[in-house]
């Protein structure tokens, strides 16, 4: 057991040291720049998402405008009912005018029988 434990095969001279703590560094300076080269590919890619997400939000406002065009006659309370949670409390909350009362949010199953909140 005690030669798990033995260390006479260690170096310790203090050149063996400083050779070990340059490797240190060198490897952490070599990482340092390929962290610099990692954060300037992020704002390549986060410009590319704010473009991609500017392209869905026109995308959407014209959908939206041509969707109004074509003569919805209500087409608020269709979005919202598409929109709403699909839970009942969710729904419950979403499509009514003011908020339900707690005992129809806890007895009421308005999915079981058949009709929304």
């Amino acid at each position: 057991m005690s030669d798990l434990f033995d260390t006479r095969s260690v170096d310790d001279a203090a050149e063996h040291w400083d050779a070990l703590a340059e490797r240190v560094a060198r490897e952490a300076a070599r990482q340092s720049f390929s962290t610099r080269q990692v954060g300037v590919v992020s704002v390549v890619a986060s410009r590319a998402g704010v473009i991609a997400a500017a392209v869905l939000l026109a995308a959407s406002l014209a959908f939206m405008t041509m969707a109004g065009r074509q003569g919805s006659s209500r087409p608020s309370v269709e979005l919202g009912q598409a929109l709403a949670p699909s839970d009942d409390v969710g729904r419950a909350i979403a499509l009514t005018a003011r908020p339900p009362a707690v005992a129809a949010l806890l007895f009421d199953q308005p999915r079981a029988s058949g009709r929304q909140p």
